[in-house]
């Protein structure tokens, strides 16, 4: 089971790798709020903004491959090590910043970092488990532990954003310095002398496909699917990807075993990966949006409202975990709980404009639980099913295919959202008897609801109306969308159960 023998406690070095996965997870809910403030200190253009935004995880597509291929040759202890160096310096750069040029350098340390450190924490913990129960066991802690964590350092680095935006680019850095010792001491090396050479066309055909797509899928939302700006980099990075497959599945050493993914459990691994992904950015994003826009939360009222969520992830990776470790069939668990998030995305779809908060309670539970059983057997499968050689490699990919999918769940429900909103808000302008003139001042009235909820300057009779028919318009919108969200992913539990054969052979 193990490529080297332990010489770490289990629990001691599952702490410190928990600690090496939480910069990635740290830095979205706290870059996502000091990008703002860094945007305004630093004066950045449109441009400069956007590439502000999006810089890190291009970054991070682009090196958690070659990392992962890295680690399988050199050590994944010393490649995680200097993954949390690197991330130190990329907060560091990105912190002290003077121009927007050294920000997005930092930021595209941070990325690279973030890949190295995130992905091997990930495939070490086949070294440091005993046995195949174990390590379905660690994998569930690792993922509770995770999120426990991330609440409070998220609540704390957020806070600290408001204050600060440079000081809360330093979150993440300091805690993968502490991780940094702690697995300098507690964690094990891990490598292959059989992995053979690296691939480095693989890996540069990988990361330029992954970056194209991702870059056209973040478009999406707000240059439609049909723009340039999606087709051209889309096609080129499907392109490069089938490009990379070909090579891979002719090499005799691949940086990626792609025939690996023959194995349904592997192919399953990866197709509800992106799925529950998809589930959770709709929870993330659109929910939050949701509060934000027709019911007016404040932002600490959305963080506190995602707590159920939360709450269920914690109880069901251990929950899953056990499962696992008992030997509950993927058959059962991916299925049950991708079709759970499903159900719970169509729920929080009949949302009205006055629905109390209590009623989102329940749809929380119920995904939060059913992310964590789809989720939890799949990541004990990317860890535990790879050769020795390519543990890091394989492991680090799951992090490719989650954030494809986040990145699709966002850009897809944003896009059917507002593609949908506007014909709808001016159908109902329209049947109320709106000018185009007045159609227009209607827009503006909402923008300024949204952006600042200051509409004193224009009549209250006509902000009433406005509002409630972009109420209406929105909700609508969000409704379909949810349903839309959430067919998508009961065909791909449906999918799952079909690929999965009634017992695996051992």
């Amino acid at each position: 089971m193990n490529d080297t023998p332990r010489n770490a406690s289990g629990s001691t070095a599952l702490l410190a790798l928990v600690g090496a996965s939480l910069p990635m997870n740290l830095d979205p809910a706290i870059h996502n709020i000091a990008v703002v403030g860094a945007g305004n200190a630093l004066h950045m253009t449109g441009t400069e903004r956007s590439l502000a935004a999006s810089i890190g995880t291009l970054c991070i597509a682009a090196t958690i491959l070659a990392t992962g291929s890295l680690g399988d040759r050199w050590g994944r202890k010393k490649v995680m090590l200097l993954g949390l160096l690197v991330t130190l310096a990329g907060g560091v750069v990105t912190a002290l910043a003077p121009s927007p040029a050294l920000f997005a350098l930092g930021r595209a340390l941070s990325g690279v970092g973030f890949a190295a450190s995130f992905g091997l924490s990930f495939a070490l913990l086949r070294t440091i488990a005993g046995s195949p129960q174990e390590l379905a066991r660690m994998v569930a802690k690792w993922l509770a532990l995770q999120t426990f964590a991330i609440v409070i350092l998220c609540v704390a680095g957020g806070y600290l954003a408001g204050i600060s935006w440079r000081a809360a680019y330093l979150v993440g850095p300091l805690v993968g310095v502490l991780a940094l010792v702690w697995s300098f001491k507690a964690v094990p090396e891990a490598k292959d002398p059989d992995a053979g050479r690296f691939d480095g066309l693989g890996l540069v055909l990988v990361a330029l496909g992954l970056v194209s797509a991702l870059y056209a899928v973040s478009n999406a939302a707000s240059s439609g699917w049909d723009s340039a700006r999606v087709l051209l980099p889309l096609a080129a990075g499907l392109a490069l990807l089938a490009a990379f497959g070909l090579w891979e599945w002719r090499s005799a050493t691949p940086a990626f075993p792609i025939r690996s993914f023959t194995d349904p459990e592997l192919m399953v691994g990866a197709m509800s990966g992106i799925a529950f992904n998809i589930g959770n950015a709709v929870v993330a994003i659109q929910l939050s949006l949701l509060w934000q826009y027709v019911y007016r939360y404040e932002p600490i009222e959305v963080s506190l409202g995602q707590l159920p969520f939360i709450v269920a992830c914690i109880g069901a990776a251990s929950w899953a975990g056990s499962l696992v470790a008992k030997g509950v069939s993927m058959r059962l668990l991916v299925p049950a709980g991708l079709l759970a998030m499903a159900a719970a995305l169509a729920a929080m779809g009949f949302a009205g404009p006055s629905t109390p908060y209590w009623m989102f309670v329940v749809p929380l539970l119920v995904a939060g639980t059913g992310l964590m059983l789809a989720q939890t057997p799949t990541a004990n499968v990317f860890v535990a099913k790879p050769p020795p050689a390519l543990v890091g490699a394989v492991g680090s990919s799951r992090t490719a295919f989650g954030q494809f999918g986040f990145a699709f769940g966002l850009a897809l429900s944003s896009s059917l959202i507002y593609g949908m909103f506007n014909p709808l808000l001016r159908q109902r302008l329209a049947e109320a008897g709106a000018t185009p003139g007045e159609q227009a001042q209607a827009i503006g009235i909402l923008q300024a609801y949204v952006q600042t909820g200051n509409t004193d300057r224009f009549d209250a009779k006509m902000v009433h109306d406005v509002v409630a028919s972009g109420i209406e318009a929105y909700l609508a919108s969000y409704r379909i969308t949810m349903l839309i969200m959430a067919a998508l992913i009961a065909v791909v539990a449906v999918l799952c159960f079909w690929l999965l054969p009634r017992r695996i052979a051992t």
